[in-house]
């Protein structure tokens, strides 16, 4: 079986699907098991589903619904796998009351640089169906089951968070941080860009063989560099703040 355009190979155990839309979503191969970290605009999962057959797993290898934030081009779709057997999902306290559909988000505070911007994407994003969430995440929580550790990247949304998995070597960065033509870049669209920005910096420190981003394309190898260079800047790249 070949694997739609819309499936992109970062290594033999991650891949990125993209949807129509903005979003993008990750699978990490875990042996016979993955998990999805972010799951794009609403209508994806039989694109993840095919996904994970072209690695020989059906739709019960899925354990884990991963969400970096609440927004509807990366929860869009989590109401559908949630459906699946077995599937948990997961995301940060802060989101998690807008996530099951209990209260509404609040709308990011934009610069003039990116109303414009704003006004063309959010008109294309579907709502996100209302999704349970199984786990509710807590600030630099370890998740001992998964091996992975949650880093809390508040300002983009309340909850936002990032995911590191150190022993696969990747780190999954939500919108904290974007790559726009091979730079790393503070992400678009924050609640609260003071706080976006203190968060940008936590990923000094990261020593990772891939960085996923929300929105952008993946870096591997050297080039995993330019997050933590961008991350300890004098100033922190926002060319739309």
């Amino acid at each position: 079986m070949s694997i739609s355009l819309n499936v992109v190979d970062l290594r033999p155990d991650l891949r990125m699907v993209r949807d129509s839309g903005p979003g993008q979503a990750y699978l990490l191969r875990r042996g016979r098991s993955a998990v999805v970290v972010d799951t794009g605009i609403a209508g994806q999962g039989d694109a993840l589903a095919a996904a994970l057959r072209d690695w020989g797993l059906d739709r019960d290898a899925l354990t884990h619904v991963l969400l970096t934030h609440w927004h509807p081009d990366h929860a869009g779709s989590a109401a559908e796998l949630a459906a699946w057997p077995g599937v948990q999902v997961w995301a940060h306290h802060s989101d998690a009351g807008i996530i099951r559909g209990d209260h509404p988000g609040t709308l990011p505070a934009l610069t003039h640089a990116e109303e414009g911007l704003y006004a063309h994407i959010a008109g294309s994003i579907p709502d996100a169906p209302p999704c349970r969430v199984d786990r509710e995440l807590a600030d630099d929580e370890v998740l001992d089951t998964l091996k992975a550790q949650v880093i809390s990247t508040p300002g983009h949304t309340d909850g936002s968070i990032a995911l590191l998995f150190e022993q696969d070597g990747v780190v999954f960065t939500g919108d904290i941080a974007t790559e726009y033509e091979g730079n790393v870049i503070l992400g678009p669209f924050n609640h609260d860009r003071s706080e976006a920005r203190a968060s940008f910096r936590r990923f000094a420190a990261l020593d990772v063989d891939t960085v996923c981003f929300g929105h952008g394309q993946a870096l591997r190898g050297p080039d995993t560099k330019k997050l933590r260079a961008a991350a300890t800047a004098e100033t922190v790249p926002d060319p739309l703040g």
